[in-house]
């Protein structure tokens, strides 16, 4: 059992969501099209979805030194000698900050350019 969910804006510009009963698989498949041409024709606007790119290529580069934070200029943990000698922390951030409870910035792989000394 499933059920679809559409993201709509309403003619005054509201956000709205629409969510079918429960159907079985192919039942709700098949009534796809008839929901989407419901909510058309009812004055409703179907919202995009977000794009497919990811979202280390659709933002732009952290700048920092690879020693201070730039969100709170406290001092980053450099974890990338440690992700190349140990296989199972490779899904550890490039660079932390050592601020874990206030600050809690990380940047991994192609999010960032170093900067100066740092790099």
């Amino acid at each position: 059992m499933a059920r679809l969910l559409f993201e709509c804006v309403d003619g005054e510009g509201n956000r709205v969501l629409f969510e079918t009963s429960e159907k079985e698989g192919k039942e709700l498949v098949a009534s796809y099209e008839a929901s989407k041409k419901w909510l058309l024709d009812n004055g409703f606007t179907l919202a995009k979805a977000p794009s497919s790119k990811p979202a280390s290529r659709s933002k732009e580069k952290v700048l920092f030194d690879g020693q201070h934070c730039p969100r709170c200029n406290g001092a980053v943990w450099d974890n990338r000698t440690q992700k190349r000698e140990d296989s199972s922390k490779r899904r550890w951030p490039d660079f932390s900050c050592k601020d874990k409870d206030g600050c809690q910035w990380a940047v991994w792989p192609g999010q960032y350019e170093l900067t100066g000394q740092g790099s």
